[in-house]
């Protein structure tokens, strides 16, 4: 009796063994590798979002600074086309209006020093100052265009800086596919491996379950 009790729990402990151990295992930190990998791919995203806010902002105000910077280059082509006009003007002038306009701009330096008559000096002298005013007039137009120029430099050098800072994060977040991607090629290797040894088992679980039918057999013939 004993003998047949060890035998039956013999057959029962190789079933056991056969048909309910084993299967396929992933490994525990596989998803967790991952889930972290994902979140900080999520992370450099989200920073590269910020940035693209911030380059379209740049870019409005570079938009506003070439309008302002066509604007003073619009302002040096009026004031060519002032002194080119006030110097036709000056050739109309007669003696006397050519003096008065001297008189005008310099009133007191003419009223101790009287003009000379010689009309010629007078319109070249004339057309000099003209050009005087409008190179007055084109240096501060000028100084405004280097300001606004500079600020454009430095807003482009802060928008070249973002997308810096955008490549470094798409070359991290190519880093952290490539790891998946090597997570994951490890994970299939394990469980092709795990695939092939449950084939071997499957043959032995067909072998063990012909043992069992003969062990029970034997038990109850053996009587």
């Amino acid at each position: 009796m004993l003998k047949k009790i060890a035998i039956l729990a013999a057959i029962a402990l190789v079933g056991y063994s056969l048909f309910f151990l084993g299967g396929y295992n992933v490994k525990s930190d596989f998803k967790a590798k991952l889930d972290s990998l994902d979140q900080v791919n999520d992370s450099l995203y989200a920073e590269n979002l910020k940035d693209d806010s911030a380059i379209a902002e740049l870019r409005d105000i570079d938009l506003d600074l070439q309008y302002k910077l066509d604007h003073q280059k619009a302002k040096v082509v009026v004031v060519d086309h002032w002194i080119d006009s006030s110097k036709q003007k000056i050739d109309t002038y007669t003696e006397h209006e050519l003096i008065t306009s001297f008189n005008n701009r310099y009133p007191a330096d003419t009223v101790t020093n009287p003009l000379p008559l010689a009309q010629p000096v007078l319109v070249s002298a004339a057309k000099d100052l003209v050009e005087l005013d409008g190179a007055k007039e084109k240096l501060v137009i000028k100084d405004s265009v280097i300001a606004i120029q500079d600020s454009r430099i430095l807003f482009k050098d802060s928008t070249i800086n973002l997308y810096v800072n955008k490549e470094g994060r798409y070359k991290a977040i190519i880093g952290n596919k490539d790891q998946a991607i090597a997570e994951w090629s490890k994970q299939y290797d394990n469980l092709n491996l795990q695939y092939k040894k449950l084939q071997i088992r499957s043959k032995f679980q067909k072998i063990g379950t012909y043992i069992i039918i003969g062990g029970l057999t034997y038990t109850l013939l053996a009587k």
